[in-house]
């Protein structure tokens, strides 16, 4: 199979750029490595491979958080007539069809 290359520019701030070239430079592996397995990555697995765990929510996702969990959220009808608690409620509606 023959393999052809690609190239292209993107824009970073050079703050990030700087901080991101030293880190990879110390895995011992050039941008354009890293790069090239990030987008493989993201075309073998059709995921983009980034821990976005450091968002944090908002304050009204905290307050709905905070109501379900402290059972004051509404509940709503589902198209069933049935109202479901649990994924496992849920779950055991589909099996049952």
């Amino acid at each position: 199979m023959s393999r052809s290359n690609a190239a292209f520019s993107f824009r970073v701030a050079e703050s990030v750029k700087i901080k991101a070239f030293q880190v990879i430079e110390e895995y011992g592996l050039t941008p354009s490595q890293v790069l090239n397995l990030f987008l493989t990555e993201i075309a073998n697995t059709k995921t983009i491979p980034v821990n976005l765990s450091y968002l944090k929510p908002n304050k009204a996702t905290l307050e709905a958080i905070h109501e379900v969990r402290s059972g004051k959220a509404e509940r709503y009808n589902t198209n069933t007539n049935n109202f479901f608690n649990t994924i496992r409620e849920i779950t055991e509606e589909i099996n049952e069809e």
